[in-house]
């Protein structure tokens, strides 16, 4: 039993920081890939605003400026307004898989982990499939697969999370009823060796009688 436990929270940990550093690792790949973009949109806008008049230039160039600010600022998706492109996000995603790692691994609040690393892997599920749809109509093959692995490692997260806390928390409740059960018998014991004496007290005032 013990054994069993060990190899779950070793493959806990290994999963939760696999997951992390993929997590990390396909984020950076993505925001490499929108700015190795982004220079031939400026260039672009630049030479089609070089054609124009001087006023009508100096507009274009300044709309032309302006849209690829914008479109800076737009990219990447959005999960509850979060920019999944974001490095806040990477970097809070990968403490976060670190920390719970750790808490696995020293075994402390086991029950209050575990929970917390189910509804993790949830949520980051969720995410990763927002991100696979993502990344499948934009046609980044590379990206679409590591947001499906990111998808089955956190599922996987999320079972091997759930299954120990379910089976401790029924451990739990048969302990409980098993220690009540135990206390109902001591009790009845104690009252039927209670009434031995007396009975015997009984026979004996009986016979001098």
């Amino acid at each position: 039993m013990r054994t069993q436990l060990t190899r779950l929270r070793v493959s806990l940990v290994l999963l939760l920081v696999g997951s992390g550093l993929l997590f990390a690792i396909g984020s950076t790949i993505e925001r490499h890939q929108h700015h190795a973009e982004h220079p031939s949109t400026a260039a672009t806008s630049s030479t089609e605003s070089g054609t124009s008049g001087e006023s009508g230039g100096e507009s274009g160039s300044g709309e032309g400026a302006k849209h690829v600010e914008k479109s800076n600022g737009e990219v990447g998706a959005k999960i509850l307004g979060v920019n999944t492109e974001s490095v806040a996000l990477m970097i809070v995603a990968v403490v976060a898989s670190l920390l719970l790692a750790l808490g696995v691994w020293l075994g402390r609040w086991p029950r209050l982990v575990l929970l917390c690393v189910a509804g993790f892997g949830l949520v980051f599920a969720a995410g990763d499939g927002r991100e696979l749809v993502h990344q499948l109509d934009e046609s980044h093959a590379g990206l679409a697969t590591i947001a499906a692995i990111l998808i089955g490692l956190h599922l996987a997260v999320t079972g091997l999370a759930a299954a120990p806390a379910a089976e401790q928390q029924a451990r739990d409740r048969s302990d409980q009823a098993c220690c009540g059960e135990d206390a109902e018998e001591e009790h009845q014991v104690a009252g039927v060796t209670g009434t031995r004496p007396l009975g015997h007290f009984a026979a004996v005032l009986g016979r001098s009688s």
